[in-house]
């Protein structure tokens, strides 16, 4: 998950435009997003809308089954790597499955004060896919970069934190997935201090394969935000 090219040029450029801060990582990007303050009484926008879930025990691209709609907590509420292995371990080879796993690696990934680079490594040799690329394989080196110490610069100066909420967070399945290979794009919400931001989000999309009898990261996508505010899912719980 490299930001950087053995050059040194980045593999996360910047691009800001209608309040969206997007990032590439490695062909895929993270996004984050200043969402409207709410107005009381109006409508709710696309961008909150309470999405269609997909019934359960209904098959959707790559077979959903009858599993458990995602929570978006599957391993525990912890940020750490223990949390990624055990969502990991849980999931099922369901679609479902895959959204949690790809969850629960949001959830580690984009948070600040970094995670050790242990944890990076663990990620990148137990949870990264086999067929991966090296960028993606080395996850440590993308808290180097030009880049993510540009967005963290803020909170380092002020002592501040941020991390992932999946609480009213969305998630999608691309129409392109199958049963092994699944293309899951997420919207979670920031926690900046503690507190869950009612104005900031943030997005990734990321494909899994089905590898060993685990889901893994195989590598990202871009999201398709239109279609992700419209018609994303609502985890049934969130942490």
């Amino acid at each position: 998950m490299r930001m950087v090219t053995a050059s040194g040029r980045s593999r996360w450029p910047i691009v800001i435009g209608a309040a969206v801060l997007v990032v590439v990582i490695s062909g895929g990007i993270a996004y984050t997003a200043t969402r409207p303050t709410p107005t009381p009484n109006a409508a709710p926008s696309t961008a909150t809308a309470t999405p269609t879930p997909i019934p359960a025990g209904t098959a959707g691209p790559g077979g959903i089954g009858d599993d458990v709609a995602p929570t978006g907590c599957l391993g525990g509420q912890d940020r750490n790597v223990n949390m990624v292995l055990t969502a990991q371990t849980d999931a099922k080879h369901t679609t479902y499955g895959a959204v949690e796993v790809a969850t629960a690696v949001y959830r580690w990934l984009w948070q600040y004060p970094n995670p050790p680079a242990s944890e990076s490594d663990t990620i990148g040799s137990e949870v990264v896919s086999s067929t991966a690329s090296a960028a993606w394989k080395d996850v440590a080196v993308q808290y180097e970069s030009d880049e993510w110490n540009t967005i963290i610069a803020d909170y380092k100066a002020t002592g501040g934190s941020f991390h992932t909420s999946s609480t009213n967070g969305l998630w999608r399945i691309t129409e392109d997935s199958t049963a092994d290979r699944v293309n899951v794009e997420l919207a979670l919400g920031y926690v900046i201090d503690g507190a869950l931001s009612p104005t900031r989000s943030t997005g990734i999309g990321l494909v899994l394969v089905w590898e060993d009898d685990a889901w893994r990261i195989e590598s990202g996508t871009s999201v398709d935000q239109t279609k992700l505010a419209a018609g994303g899912t609502r985890y049934t719980a969130g942490c």
